[in-house]
């Protein structure tokens, strides 16, 4: 039997350590800000509806590999579609053909990925018949009867085009905050200065990308606090198109 592997979130943790600092201001340029191509809008239902009762909807949610159940199952962080984390389950027996090809390592390497696909409820046998498929159920038996999302896309951000949303949980300078709530720990870089609070729910459009601090400066105009990113030198971030506040989810 393959138990549940929880992993331990160490470094979003350790980076609500190094970045629990007041917000103090980066300049930016003139009213340059950060233009992203072909976005494509959010659902508008995307904030109507929180927690596993979803099914027979598609939805598309992002996040860290929070745990790996086996080859062909595994959680991502808690999000606005599922709270306790949303299960995500191949019809194929693994991820394969999105070139995923080890979900533990992926879940090692903090990598955020983004899932897209109908939520069912998963009945195991129902399951293994309708896709034509044996898989491990011992593994699955966890989520016998559990709204689960069936992949029908599986890929890492960088380079992705995404609308998340999520409570501001920090300000950081005048043109950087996290948000929470969104199955990642997100910083999100917005050269255009939207005038956020901690405790704001908004919604944010926007390029993920692999921070470098040389390179956002030179592209939006900005003269950051080097020694402020460091720690996210490389990581991944939210670019921002735009930031517009929204109604918090009761």
């Amino acid at each position: 039997m393959k138990s549940l592997r929880k992993r331990a979130l160490a470094a979003p943790i350790a980076l609500v350590a190094a970045l629990t600092l007041t917000a103090c201001n980066d300049s930016a340029g003139p009213e340059q800000g950060t233009s992203v191509d072909d976005v494509e809008d959010a659902d508008p239902d995307q904030n109507d509806m929180v927690g596993p009762d979803v099914v027979g909807r598609t939805v598309t949610v992002s996040g860290e590999i929070d745990a790996v159940a086996a080859d062909s199952a595994f959680w991502l962080g808690g999000n606005d579609w599922f709270d306790e984390g949303a299960p995500v389950v191949s019809a194929t027996g693994d991820f394969t053909e999105f070139d995923i090809q080890d979900p533990e390592g992926l879940a090692e390497d903090d990598t955020v990925v983004q899932v897209t696909g109908p939520v069912e409820e998963f009945v195991l046998t129902d399951f293994e018949e309708e896709h034509g498929i044996d898989l491990d159920d011992d593994a699955l038996e966890q989520l016998e009867g559990e709204a689960v999302i069936v992949a029908e896309d599986v890929s890492t951000l960088a380079g992705e085009n995404i609308t998340i949303s999520g409570e501001v949980s920090d300000v950081l300078s005048t043109v950087a905050f996290r948000l929470a709530g969104t199955g990642w720990d997100v910083i999100v870089l917005d050269a255009e200065q939207a005038a956020v609070e901690a405790g704001n729910t908004v919604q944010v459009t926007g390029t993920v990308r692999q921070m470098n601090v040389a390179e956002f400066e030179e592209d939006y105009s900005l003269d950051l606090d080097d020694g402020r990113y460091e720690d996210y030198e490389g990581r991944l971030v939210l670019v921002a198109e735009t930031v517009e506040p929204i109604e918090p989810v009761e």
